[in-house]
Parts: C-alpha cells; sequence; structure tokens
C-alpha cells in the first residue's frame, strides 16, 4: 500500500498500513504531536489506518509533521528523519514527473494513430 497524503495549509492526512501496526507507536507519536506548540490536534483511525493533524501553518510545516511521524517509525523508513522526508518528498515529485510525462506521451500517440 503506498501512504496516501492529503495535505491543505493547516491539516494533514497521511493515510498508510504503518498506522494500524503498532498502536502503542502510533498513539506515542500522536501524544508527541499534540505537544507540539502549533498543533491543535492529532487523531489517529486504526481502522482506516490514518492520522488526521490539524496544525497552524504560521508555527509548523507539514515537513515537521512528517519528521515527527518518522522519528516515532510510524511513517517512511527507518531512516535519519530529515533525510528520509527529503527522499519522500522527491520520490513524490519524480512519480508526477513521471506521470505527466507519461501522460503526455500517450495523448501525442493517440493524436498520431487518429
Amino acid at each position: 500500500m503506498v501512504p496516501y497524503v492529503h495535505h491543505v495549509p493547516g491539516r494533514l492526512r497521511i493515510s498508510d498500513k504503518s498506522f494500524r501496526c503498532n498502536q502503542a507507536k502510533v498513539q506515542a507519536a500522536a501524544m508527541m504531536l499534540r505537544s507540539l506548540i502549533g498543533v491543535t490536534s492529532a487523531t489517529v483511525n486504526p481502522r482506516a489506518g490514518s492520522i488526521t493533524i490539524y496544525y497552524d501553518p504560521e508555527q509548523r510545516s507539514r515537513l515537521d509533521l512528517i519528521l515527527v511521524l518518522e522519528q516515532f517509525g510510524c511513517y517512511g523508513t527507518p531512516q535519519p528523519a530529515e533525510k528520509t522526508a527529503r527522499e519522500h518528498v522527491g520520490s513524490l515529485f519524480g512519480k508526477a514527473l513521471v506521470g505527466a510525462l507519461a501522460q503526455k506521451t500517450a495523448h501525442s500517440l493517440i493524436g498520431a494513430l487518429l
């Protein structure tokens, strides 16, 4: 399962199978998130395998929140948190770029065939 991330400034929702595994670890990460300045709520939904975090985007960034989840081993791969978050963002950008290129190529080929 590829993690699903939905973000608008002030609200971050991540759905990943890792949120179903070790509930003690996930709840500890949520408690840590709630203790951060600027975070108003962090709610885990073990059934859906997701966490929803509400925060003040002027005090916290999405990356700050993802780093906390990574440090607790709740999200991403078990590597140094800063590097993992960068790699994740880079990976998502790369996938989007390749997808856009594939779509443009497909449109061009279909246009040539017609």
